[in-house]
């Protein structure tokens, strides 16, 4: 059945939801799992959502119907789907209830599709889902604002965090250096994250306070050279595959150094690993060789084309034209243009330093490659071996290599020469030399190239004799799988192997390391180590690695017999090696983490061995041009048998336990990127291809491994304040009316009275423990709590609303009443009002001076005048209403009359009043009118003032803030008079008596105390009368009050009144909810 929860207490059903998997019924909703749907076709299986039908009779299979279909599903491939078990609002994939693949899968899906959220966490992990186009959440501006932020993890997931989190460690909490692991299939957008983490940083530490002009110029320059290597890297690195329009095609490692003491971006450097080089000659269909080539044929002048043997079009070259594939395309259209990419490569060979002569000499030699790969051999009649069949292309190749021709035709078809014998190759193995050489010329430039940006990316010498820290950027291949796979698919998942093994060492070693830092028991769980596998792979003498380096070394060997000394040496290892059915020497399986993939061996040996017959490399020797000189290996002393043979399996090996022990000398961060479909469209998620991902990134294996110990781990105070309201009498008895315990030894006991009254043991095993400063939980602990937490939330709801509604109706009757009894005021006000001006109009009728002397509205005018100022004579009001009509007419005269006899009034009483009374009547903020109503009754000394009753106040007519401001003004006045005749009695103790001194002066003390009193007692009656009346931001004190006498922050309580527009009822619930 289904059960509906909230998003905040899903993780209550976990329990539920493991023990209900048994007991599927008809109607239900399940995840089934399916591989016959059109968007899973071929791509393996994937999760969906069916409504069961029936149970079939064998008991083994059900029927689920979706989307009008009906499947027959096999019950280990259904899983419970159960409402508010996953949500998109959800940011991190560790707080999931139902941990399941399923779950997991259609939680990413809704954040990526409905909510366009391409980040998610997964603790410290951020899972990026390339969305194949540009996101206005990862625009410059944003960029620059979030590394201001000082909590970046309280903004939306974002892969900017993991370079922020990197970055503030090793500058702001000196700990060591930092690596950031990028992984994930071709396409998934590791190269883009890995430009996007490099701009962020280089931004992060021009924003600094502390650097200076001179120091952000430097790191300016510096990033404009690394962005000025992602062109060229992009050129001579990246392809388009099937899956890929711009797939790196080799891994890098790139290391950001900042000056440990500003923080400043002050240089980089930059490792590469496993160029494929099989691409530079040939490609599968619908795939391209590398960029460069495209690119040089589409952008060169023809001036160019012709000065480099008069190249053509990509077409009419072998080692581009095997994938018939000639543009960048994506869902039918062209994403890029070459021309235009050629000229930005040109612009970032400028930018990086490389000199127009060094770009001449790339040139001349991807012109040699092409010009290669076009030369063709037939068999010699006379000794029955490989000669060239055309010389014509041969001799372009020569030209540009600045080479002798015909010694060049003659190395291409020689395997060895001696003084005594020259042994020459067949037409097959001199299509293998000839491949070989291009093979080794290219990637000789592309090493050139990496030592050239590296040169230029280098912190300086100045830099390097400061002390700094780095920051690790690995870019590398995901793991691959495919219809047929090769040594090249061989190395690569032996990398992403490695990269296995750190991460599950990493992640649970470090998960270990902070159970003891806490001083807690370290939970059993067993997580997934792959050290097997690799010492399977990479082991001295018995890996398969080694294995293939002894068949390179011994002529007799082929690729059959390597593979027999695999099955020899591993069959017997069931764990991770499958020896095939069948007795052709072909094929072996390796059970990688991932999946298992079944590798065919034909042609690693060639492809290990890969290297250059001595005779090429000794006519490349002979070039006039140095530069092409250093592009190939040094020649090999055959006769030297004790001298060790250099492969690429060994050459590789070596890169990955360097890179290893790197990464292990590093604090680690971990980015999974994931393609979303395979036609590379936003806005759609393909089950069967995600899944893959997910579970070939070790994603679901390291959530499991997570539950299984302790995945809830709060700060002593975080559990304290969100567990308080279900702690035992005993501790809620003792903290209340706000206190709370102190930190440290009082606060962890508390919490283990907490976590002891609620978790007890489950069959002898313990479901919490207190660590120094954390108290850490099992998932179902944790569900129990929430679960009992919430049942006291809305039981609290019930009783506060029941309060509050009291409460709020008293409080809405004191308002009535107010409000009635300031209506009541006012209807006084006006009939006292109307009352002066009746008698104003006696005044004037007996003098003979009406209203209607005065023409319209001259005359209401005057006569509204005259009852505001009874204290001018009559003509004057009048002659100040006529000029103001005739000067200003309208609306404004009025206004501008009642201005002329204000500042007449105040000039009089500056005049008639003195300095000091007339700055205490200014001080107690008494309007004009009414200062002139006391100077006319004579209250204009401190005397008379002294005198003034609250009578008398009433009687000239004083506001209610008038009398206080007048009363504050007096009694601060009384005080500082009484002080200053304290000061005189003693100044003139001397020629005093004693005891008139002392009697005296405690006759001033008294009347000192007694003038404070009474300013006490006239701020208190204030503050009385003032909560309803005065407000703050809306809402009244006396609800702030409230609040906080039942234990509410005062400054939440403000929050919660001010987003329930003033309404405590619903202010309530706002701070019961944000319990």
């Amino acid at each position: 059945s289904k059960a509906t929860v909230s998003v905040l207490n899903w993780a209550r059903f976990t329990k539920r939801l493991f023990t209900m998997s048994k007991n599927y019924k008809p109607g239900q909703t399940v995840f089934y799992m399916n591989e016959d749907k059109e968007q899973g076709a071929g791509l393996g299986k994937g999760w969906s959502l069916g409504t069961l039908k029936t149970m079939k009779g064998d008991k083994r299979f059900y029927e689920v119907e979706d989307e009008g279909k009906v499947w027959k599903v096999e019950e280990h491939n259904m899983h419970t789907h159960l409402d508010g078990a996953y949500s998109k609002d959800v940011t991190d994939l560790f707080g999931l209830g139902d941990l399941h693949s399923a779950t997991l899968l259609y939680c990413l899906k809704d954040r990526y599709c409905i909510d366009d959220n391409m980040y998610t966490r997964m603790g410290e992990m951020i899972i990026s889902i390339n969305p194949f186009c540009r996101k206005d959440y990862n625009d410059e501006g944003l960029m620059v604002k979030h590394s201001k932020n000082p909590n970046p993890r309280e903004a939306p997931p974002h892969i900017w965090e993991v370079a922020n989190k990197a970055y503030v460690k090793i500058i702001q909490q000196d700990r060591n250096n930092q690596s950031v692991l990028i992984s994930g299939e071709s396409g998934a957008g590791k190269t883009e994250a890995t430009k996007t983490l490099i701009e962020y940083l280089g931004r992060m530490s021009m924003n600094l306070a502390g650097c200076t002009a001179v120091q952000k110029e430097i790191a300016a320059s510096l990033n404009k050279k690394l962005k000025a290597c992602n062109p060229v890297l992009e050129s001579f690195g990246n392809a388009k595959t099937v899956r890929n329009d711009n797939s790196s095609r080799f891994g890098k490692y790139i290391k950001l150094y900042f000056n440990k003491a500003s923080g400043v971006l002050v240089g980089a450097q930059m490792e590469h690993y496993l160029l494929e080089k099989s691409r530079i000659v040939t490609q599968n269909e619908g795939e391209r060789g590398y960029h460069v080539f495209y690119e040089m044929l589409k952008g060169m002048t023809p001036e160019q084309k012709e000065k480099y043997g008069g190249l053509t079009k990509a077409e009419d070259f072998p080692n581009l034209n095997k994938g018939q594939m000639f543009e960048r395309v994506l869902n039918g259209k062209v994403v890029a243009d070459d021309a235009k990419n050629f000229t930005a490569l040109c612009n970032a060979f400028d930018d990086a330093n490389i000199s127009k002569e060094s770009q001449d000499l790339i040139f001349r030699c991807l012109s040699a490659v092409l010009w290669l790969t076009k030369v063709e051999y037939t068999n010699d009649e006379s000794t029955g071996k490989a000669k060239v069949s055309n010389p014509e292309i041969l001799k372009k190749a020569a030209v540009l290599l600045d080479v002798d021709a015909d010694v060049f035709a003659a190395a291409l078809v020689t395997l060895s020469k001696t003084a005594l014998m020259t042994k020459l190759a067949s037409v097959q193995e001199a299509n293998d030399m000839r491949d070989a050489l291009a093979k080794a010329l290219y990637s000789g430039i592309f090493d050139w190239l990496v030592v050239q940006l590296n040169d230029v990316i280098k912190p300086s010498e100045a830099a390097l004799a400061e002390e700094n820290r780095y920051i690790g950027l690995l870019d590398i291949f995901g793991f691959e799988k495919f219809k047929i796979n090769t040594f090249e698919q061989f190395c690569i998942n032996y990398t992403n192997e490695s990269l296995q093994n750190h991460y599950n060492g990493y992640t649970f070693v470090q998960d270990e390391l902070e159970c003891k830092q806490e001083g807690i028991a370290v939970p059993s769980v067993e997580y997934p180590d792959n050290g097997k596998c690799l010492a399977m792979l990479d082991k001295n003498k018995t890996g398969i690695f080694s294995l293939l380096d002894e068949a390179c070394k011994a002529p007799t060997a082929t690729d059959a017999t390597f593979t027999e000394s695999t099955w020899e040496n591993h069959a017997d290892n069931k764990t991770y090696f499958v020896k095939p059915k069948s007795t052709r020497p072909d094929k072996f399986t390796v059970k990688h983490y991932a999946s298992d993939v079944e590798y065919m061996t034909e042609g690693w040996k060639e492809k290990n061995s890969d290297t250059l017959k001595n005779p090429i490399k000794e006519c490349l020797l002979g070039s006039n041009i140095e530069w092409f000189q250093t592009l190939l290996p040094p020649v090999v002393d055959e006769k030297d048998r004790t001298k060790k043979v250099s492969t690429v399996s060994s050459k590789f090996k070596a890169q990955m336990v360097s890179l290893r022990e790197e990464l292990s000398s590093t604090e680690s961060h971990f980015v999974r990127t994931v393609k979303p479909n395979p036609q590379m469209k936003p806005a759609i998620i393909n089950n069967a291809t995600v899944m893959a991902q997910l579970t070939s990134a070790g994603v679901i294996e390291t959530i499991k491994m997570k539950r299984a110990g302790y995945p809830i781990r709060l700060r002593h105070r975080d559990f304290y304040l969100r567990y308080r309201m279900i702690a035992p009498t005993s501790v809620s008895n003792k903290y209340k009316g706000g206190k709370q315990p102190e930190d440290g030894e009082e606060l962890k006991s508390v919490c283990r009275e907490i976590a002891a009254s609620m978790l007890p043991p489950v069959k002898d095993i313990p479901q919490y423990d207190i660590g120094h400063t954390k108290v850490f939980c099992k998932a179902e602990a944790s569900d129990k709590m929430e679960g009992v937490r919430t049942t006291a939330i809305e039981d609290a709801k019930v009783i506060s609303r029941s309060f509050i509604y009291r409460w709020a109706l008293s409080w809405d009757n004191k308002r009535k009443e107010k409000a009635a009894a300031i209506a009541v005021r006012k209807e006084e006000e006006a009939k006292i009002r109307e009352e002066k001006r009746r008698i104003r109009d006696e005044e004037l009728k007996k003098q003979g001076k009406t209203e209607a002397s005065l023409p319209g509205e001259q005359g209401s005018d005057f006569s509204d005048l005259a009852v505001l100022f009874p204290h001018f004579d009559l003509p004057v009001i009048a002659d100040a209403v006529r000029i103001a009509h005739r000067s200003f007419g309208g609306g404004e005269a009025r206004e501008k009359a009642q201005e002329f006899l204000l500042d007449m009034q105040k000039q009089r009483l500056a005049e008639a009043l003195p300095v000091s009374i007339k700055a205490l009547f200014d001080e107690a903020k008494l309007g004009a009118r009414t200062q002139q109503t006391l100077n006319d009754a004579g209250v204009n000394n401190r005397v008379a003032l002294f005198n003034l009753s609250v009578g008398d106040m009433d009687k000239h007519g004083f506001s209610k803030s008038e009398k206080e401001g007048l009363e504050r003004v007096m009694l601060h006045q009384q005080s500082e008079w009484v002080c200053q005749q304290r000061l005189q009695v003693m100044l003139e103790a001397g020629s005093r008596k004693q005891e008139d001194v002392d009697r005296d002066v405690a006759a001033l003390n008294k009347a000192a105390d007694s003038i404070k009193k009474q300013m006490e007692s006239a701020q208190a009656s204030r503050l009385v009368g003032e909560p309803v009346i005065r407000k703050t931001g809306g809402y009244s004190q006396e609800q702030v009050a409230r609040f906080v006498a039942m234990g509410y922050d005062e400054a939440k309580a403000k929050a919660a009144l001010r987003k329930a527009k003033h309404d405590p009822v619903k202010a309530c619930d706002l701070l019961l909810s944000a319990q």
